[in-house]
C-alpha cells in the first residue's frame, strides 16, 4: 500500500502494537524520538518539548539517539523525491516542478 508522508495511515494492529510498546517501558516511544528528529532536519516533522528532551537524554546515554538518527537520515537520503506520490500529485507543502538538482 503506496502511503504519502503526512497523510499515511496505521492498521488496527499497527496502532495496538505502537501502544503495546510503549507501555513496555516506552520502548516504541524511545525508537520514535530519533526518527523523528531525522525527519526535523529535513523539516518533514517538528519535535515537541518533550522529544528534544529524550533525545537529548538519548544522546547522553552512549549516542544512542544520535547513532539511530544517522542511520534513518542515510535511508532517508536515499528516497528519491516524489517516490510514492500518485502521477500528477504532490504532497502538501511539497514546491511544485522537478525535484532540485542538489540531491
Amino acid at each position: 500500500m503506496n502511503q504519502v508522508l503526512g497523510r499515511g495511515t496505521t492498521t488496527t494492529w499497527e496502532r495496538f502494537w505502537y501502544v503495546l510498546g510503549c507501555i513496555y517501558f516506552g520502548a516504541a516511544y524511545f525508537q520514535k524520538v530519533p526518527v523523528k528528529k531525522a525527519l526535523s532536519e529535513y523539516g518533514l516533522a517538528t519535535l515537541t518539548g518533550a522529544e528534544k528532551f529524550w533525545y537529548v537524554v538519548e544522546c547522553i546515554f552512549f549516542g544512542a539517539g544520535y547513532f539511530a538518527k544517522t542511520t534513518i537520515k542515510k535511508a532517508l537520503s536515499e528516497v528519491q523525491y516524489g517516490q510514492g506520490v500518485p502521477q500528477g500529485a504532490a504532497p502538501e507543502g511539497a514546491p511544485a516542478g522537478p525535484p532540485p538538482s542538489a540531491y
